[in-house]
């Protein structure tokens, strides 16, 4: 007698057909996943260790009363050769400087409040800038 052909059972191979499909598939996946990874890895900008630079504009200078420093003595000094400040030149803008700023913005024909701003500042050390005229007499507003 032969002995009988045997035959693999059909739900084995189904299982381990299965089985290589779904290897096929994860494997598909993780090379996707890769080449996404890639693509976006090479689009995303490397860090760097500085912040970045900010865009401002820098305020312009402003002297009032409280100011100190080595700028105050610096426009007490160019009051001083103009002839509108005749106290030390110690960087402390008080009374003393802010009435002479303010006499120097009545004398050049500007807005007379005894704190250098931009405009003051500007004309003070320009040559336009005129000298303490001891006579000049303070117009006064008239009524409407």
């Amino acid at each position: 007698m032969s002995k009988p052909v045997r035959r693999p059972p059909i739900l084995k191979t189904l299982v381990v057909l299965v089985f290589l499909v779904i290897i096929a598939v994860i494997f598909n996946q993780s090379e996707q996943v890769k080449k996404e990874y890639q693509v976006l890895a090479a689009t995303t900008p490397a860090p760097s260790a500085a912040p970045p630079s900010l865009s401002y504009r820098a305020q312009a200078p402003l002297f009032r009363v409280g100011s100190i420093g080595p700028e105050v003595i610096s426009l007490q000094q160019r009051l001083s050769e103009l002839g509108y400040y005749a106290d030390e030149a110690d960087g402390k803008y008080y009374e003393g400087t802010a009435g002479a700023v303010k006499n120097f913005q009545l004398q050049n024909g500007l807005d007379a409040d005894g704190i250098a701003g931009e405009m003051t500042l500007r004309v003070l050390n320009s040559q336009e800038a005129r000298p303490c005229d001891p006579n000049f007499v303070t117009p006064t507003p008239t009524p409407n």
